[in-house]
């Protein structure tokens, strides 16, 4: 089988994603390597090790963070480790806000922790709208390949969308990127 969860499961290669038509062919490959469809326990056990590639493909697909840093390297983009850059001054205002959460905990200020908690699902949503349009362009069919400097910029707003979803850890450890 092969390594590219897209091509694993028959969807383009792009960041928009249709999670009802990645479930249908997801539940269509588990239906036909089901272990109990095997003809014998070599077989049971070639599939149980497909399905298990199949089950991570999707998750790390159905995973916004995930199937961007996936995308960025197919497209030979930077990894997280060649490339650590962010905007001018979003460290300082990082640093800012993570005062302010320690002051709302500090005080058991909920409207506070709630309004960073707002903060950060709204600067979550940027960035995953931000990244969609630089991966895949204007139009939801679009054929896009993004270039090196599209690349960079990729790179540069998941290295910044790190630091939201360590922020919504941070208020909610309970809080599960799939959900948002």
């Amino acid at each position: 089988m092969t390594s590219d969860p897209f091509s694993l499961l028959g969807i383009p290669t792009r960041y928009r994603l249709d999670r009802d038509d990645l479930q249908r062919r997801a539940t269509r490959m588990a239906s036909r390597l089901h272990p109990d469809r095997a003809a014998d326990a070599i077989a049971a056990a070639t599939y149980t090790d497909e399905l298990a590639t199949v089950h991570a493909a999707v998750r790390l697909l159905e995973d916004d963070l995930g199937r961007a840093e996936t995308l960025l390297a197919m497209h030979g983009g930077p990894a997280p480790g060649e490339d650590r850059s962010l905007p001018d001054g979003f460290l300082e205002s990082m640093l800012e806000i993570r005062m302010e959460l320690e002051e709302s905990h500090h005080r058991q200020d909920e409207a506070g922790r709630s309004r960073l908690e707002n903060w950060a699902k709204e600067e979550w949503d940027a960035r995953r709208g931000t990244v969609e349009r630089l991966f895949d362009g204007e139009g939801s069919e679009s054929d896009h390949q993004p270039g090196p400097v599209e690349l960079a910029e990729i790179r540069r707003e998941l290295n910044r969308w790190r630091y939201s979803q360590r922020m919504l850890e941070q208020i909610d450890p309970d809080m599960n990127a799939l959900d948002l």
